[in-house]
């Protein structure tokens, strides 16, 4: 292979047309200096990704559509390869299934300033032949396949793309994302390009990250590999940042890569969120696990591209681990300054947690308030008997302090222009351990697909990070044979010795059990309970941790009021703030959810 290539790995602002050209545009400027004879960008790296009904927006599209015309002038002695909407096949509009106007998510290789030419002669772009509909994935909703075009018009889209540049030819294939991930598919569009003798296969990507998504990447493509005799050059190029569909926020990190056809590498870029024109081969030194510096790029990116203001963060600062690391995220995302936290203490919070809250932000540096609300409180309950109801419950009674909380938080946003961040973990949302108006409002939940123990590993690597103890350490649960034990048990100190009901460990790894592999049910893991046959090793060990191995009434019971807390908890998760996905299942638009339609237990006896 002679061709010498850069990868446009750039950050892509979804619904920002004019920053992401420019960003293109810098890069193509950048590689022409560099001599080099190609550069590729990613999967709709002109409109974004995650654009859910944007993608009905007909002008809009044909904004994006005609920044082609941009890319194809800068084309001159390099080769030019961008994803970009496509609604015209040879120049005439195509009708969608739903007889409206039709588009296409669709790959576009230019050279000269024209759009490079096939082997058979047809100068139509590459079109996304498989369509992933799952997951955050509506791509069947918006977009036409290659197979649905080529049924309507007769078109072959595996006739390869010919280009010659420096009296050298080669045979090129180009795909889109999904197109690499043709298990479950019936239709090959990799080993198509293998079939058809290609020199180079370019894959253009949207691909979303999540935690230890980059060996599945891989393996994805060695699948492919076994499969072939022989097998071409490979490129992949993805995007980064964040975009989000409105409940979910989500990451692509990058890991753009050209390979060897014995799968070795010849470029890599970083696969930690940053934005690179890759032109030379060198180590990938992301860290290990990706979580926090993942969770930082997603505030960064959410404030810059939703909150261009550039607002204060509010944080309800209790003194507990999740509001601890939130804060800290903030700060280090966005910088001291932006951050304010507020303590606002009751008679049921002690002075561990307050003291916590303290020292947290006196570390931080960051603007801190605390008072009580205990006035509020009070005043709550006469204005609440005045009009003749009391609260007597003490549920009641806790819902009311934390709405009052709820209640404050904005009252302080308003005041300073400000947004609130929401501190609830993955286990908290999934059981309801949240008050509606109270601790669910923000607006956005950095933590919100975190279990309670990825929590203790957050904690630990930000004090590494720092080199001191910034996330209180009687807060991180130590984890041994005998399961989770903290110096101070987390609490909502919404009433006297009030510790929090989860069995952690365990009821976090059947969320995840739950969210993450939504084909495997809760009444299957019953069965192998029951049957002593639980396969998930990390399972069985938090089973025998609490006693749950060998006593079949507590097991029972504990199940039910799981299944029990996460279905009275729906109304809840609907009404929360976008969550940033670093998981096979977070709550929001990944994992989907109707009210009320359940059964408590299925007796299939």
């Amino acid at each position: 292979m002679k061709l010498n290539i850069a990868l446009g790995q750039i950050r892509v602002k979804a619904g920002h047309i004019q920053d992401n050209v420019n960003a293109m545009l810098d890069m193509i400027q950048e590689a022409k200096q560099a001599g080099k004879d190609m550069i590729v960008f990613p999967e709709m790296c002109i409109s974004g990704y995650i654009l859910a009904d944007r993608y009905n927006d007909q002008a809009f599209l044909s904004y994006a559509y005609s920044m082609n015309q941009k890319i194809l002038e800068q084309s001159e002695d390099i080769i030019i390869v961008w994803g970009n909407i496509g609604l015209s096949i040879h120049g005439e509009p195509i009708t969608g299934h739903d007889g409206r106007f039709g588009r296409f998510n669709a790959a576009y290789m230019a050279y000269q300033k024209q759009y490079v030419l096939r082997e058979n002669g047809d100068n139509i772009p590459q079109v996304k032949t498989l369509l992933p509909n799952y997951r955050i994935f509506d791509d069947a909703r918006y977009f036409l396949s290659s197979l649905d075009l080529k049924q309507k018009h007769s078109l072959d889209f595996f006739s390869p793309f010919i280009v010659t540049i420096k009296d050298e030819t080669y045979r090129i294939g180009l795909e889109v994302c999904e197109d690499l991930w043709s298990q479950d598919y019936g239709v090959n569009p990799t080993l198509s390009w293998v079939n058809a003798g290609v020199d180079l296969i370019i894959n253009v990507s949207a691909s979303p990250w999540t935690l230890n998504k980059e060996s599945s990447r891989f393996k994805a493509l060695k699948h492919h590999h076994q499969q072939a005799q022989s097998f071409p050059y490979f490129i992949y190029v993805n995007q980064v940042g964040f975009q989000n569909n409105g409940k979910n926020v989500i990451g692509f990190d990058g890991g753009s890569m050209m390979l060897d056809p014995s799968l070795r590498p010849l470029l890599q870029g970083n696969d930690d969120f940053k934005a690179e024109c890759v032109m030379s081969n060198h180590p990938n030194n992301a860290p290990q696990s990706k979580l926090l510096s993942g969770l930082i790029e997603a505030v960064k990116c959410f404030d810059e591209e939703v909150l261009p203001f550039k607002p204060k963060w509010i944080v309800g600062l209790s003194g507990g681990l999740d509001s601890s690391i939130g804060a800290t995220l903030l700060t280090m995302a966005l910088g001291k300054e932006r951050v304010i936290g507020v303590n606002m203490a009751t008679q049921y919070n002690s002075l561990a947690t307050i003291s916590n809250a303290q020292t947290l932000a006196k570390k931080l540096d960051i603007h801190y308030s605390e008072g009580s609300i205990e006035p509020l409180v009070r005043l709550t309950h006469e204005v609440s008997e005045a009009f003749g109801f009391e609260l007597t419950s003490s549920l009641a009674q806790e819902n009311a302090q934390s709405r009052i909380r709820g209640h404050l938080l904005s009252s302080i946003a308003s005041s300073v222009g400000g947004v609130i961040l929401n501190n609830a973990n993955k286990v908290e949302t999934a059981l309801g351990y949240t008050t509606l108006y109270g601790d669910t409002i923000g607006a956005l939940a950095p933590l919100g697909d975190c279990t309670k123990l990825q929590l203790f590993e957050l904690a630990n690597e930000i004090n590494t990070l720092f080199k001191e103890e910034i996330i209180p350490h009687n807060l991180i649960g130590q984890i041994s044979d005998k399961g989770v034990t903290f110096e101070l048990p987390p609490s909502a100190e919404l009433k006297d010795k009030q510790v929090d009901p989860m069995k952690w460990g365990y009821h976090d790894a059947l969320v995840r059990l739950m969210t993450e592999y939504p084909g495997f049910q809760l009444s299957e893991f019953e069965k192998q309970v029951k049957t002593q046959s639980v396969k998930d090793q990390n399972l069985a060990f938090w089973l025998k941790v609490y006693g749950l191995d060998h006593d079949e009434q507590a097991f029972k019971a504990d199940i039910q009021w799981f299944k029990r807390s996460v279905n009275q908890a729906v109304f809840k998760r609907i009404q929360m703030p976008p969550i940033v996905l670093i998981s096979r299942g977070a709550f929001g638009y990944d994992y989907r959810e109707t009210q009320g339609m359940f059964e408590e237990e299925v007796n299939e006896d």
